[in-house]
């Protein structure tokens, strides 16, 4: 797996804003919040849709698990909050356009999440202990999730990158372009996790196992991909695309550039899980080339724009949103 790339159930495009003047919340108040996080206290609310100190919780746990003493900070609290409102406002977005997600992308993520307990019962009981839910989590998950998909889907597209901006970026950093040895594959992956019993990683092992012996009898690796493949290139086939030494963990790196084009290697072992990889293409470095290089300067600057998009997607928002704190700020 690329080593930035990571199980990750963290909206990324979140930026801090304050909170900015609203109205006061009628009725009960949160008396705890923001010094810290009583479960039931509703500490915001955004465009009618609350926020309870529930929610912040599981926002740092899924978020940052080794947080839960910094949740006695109140500027921590209030990070949280800042965080949880803009999550309000996509997902409000999101709805209003009629964005989904299939539940067995959920299932998938969650499957992960509660693998790193050993099992249902202990996730239960370490989050009980927390003040939420599996649930919970799942909520969780399903939200950021499908702010993700309203990203990719209808904000994503809008963004567009000139060629003469491409160009310019290319110039000023030749030496970012200098061709190195790449390789191209597919892979497939079964995901081990770190709580994972020795007779469940056996059971994987043997799953991947029979999954290589069909591949070996002619059955098509990308399909094979798409079915049972637990990693977001699994719709691609398993496509990870060029990539060069140094970009993924060792084991998987050097398994895949050891490949001829076509060739398939025997099941491979990361700290991620068991995969199987098909080469199917090298290439050998070559001086930096602009034809080459366009297509990958140009998604950086398209990503760079829609960081950008975002942020000031948030802030006009914001500007708009009727968003009240149900708390003592102290004004």
């Amino acid at each position: 797996m690329k080593k930035r790339v990571c199980v990750a159930v963290a909206l990324t495009a979140t930026v801090a804003l304050g909170l900015g003047a609203c109205s006061k919340q009628k009725g009960e108040r949160a008396e705890a919040f923001p010094d810290s996080l009583v479960t039931t206290e509703v500490v915001a609310v955004v465009n009618g849709d609350s926020i309870y100190a529930k929610d912040l919780k599981v926002l740092a746990y899924t978020t940052t698990p080794a947080s839960q003493d910094s949740m006695k900070s109140r500027s921590f609290n209030l990070m949280l909050l800042d965080q949880m409102v803009d999550r309000k406002l996509f997902i409000q977005e999101a709805r209003a356009v009629g964005t989904t997600l299939p539940d067995s992308i959920v299932d998938r993520v969650m499957e992960q999440f509660v693998g790193q307990f050993g099992g249902v019962e202990r996730a239960d009981e370490i989050l009980s202990g927390l003040g939420f839910t599996r649930a919970d989590v799942r909520a969780s998950i399903r939200r950021d999730l499908i702010i993700r998909t309203y990203v990719e889907q209808s904000l994503e597209p809008m963004v567009t990158i000139s060629e003469a901006d491409v160009r310019a970026y290319f110039d000023q950093n030749l030496t970012m372009f200098a061709g190195r040895d790449s390789v191209r594959v597919r892979h497939i992956i079964l995901l081990v996790n770190e709580g994972d019993t020795d007779d469940r990683k056996q059971e994987r092992r043997a799953f991947i196992e029979k999954l290589r012996q069909r591949l070996v009898k002619g059955e098509d690796f990308a399909r094979i991909a798409q079915k049972y493949s637990e990693d977001g290139s699994a719709p691609r086939g398993g496509d990870l695309g060029y990539f060069a030494r140094g970009s993924m963990v060792p084991e998987f790196e050097n398994a895949a550039f050891a490949l001829k084009k076509r060739e398939m290697s025997d099941v491979v072992e990361t700290r991620f899980g068991y995969h199987l990889i098909l080469c199917v293409d090298t290439k050998k470095a070559v001086p930096a080339n602009y034809d080459a290089s366009k297509a990958d300067i140009e998604a950086m600057l398209k990503n760079q724009a829609l960081g950008t998009e975002l942020q000031n997607r948030l802030k006009k928002n914001r500007e708009t949103a009727i968003i009240t704190r149900n708390y003592d700020t102290g004004a």
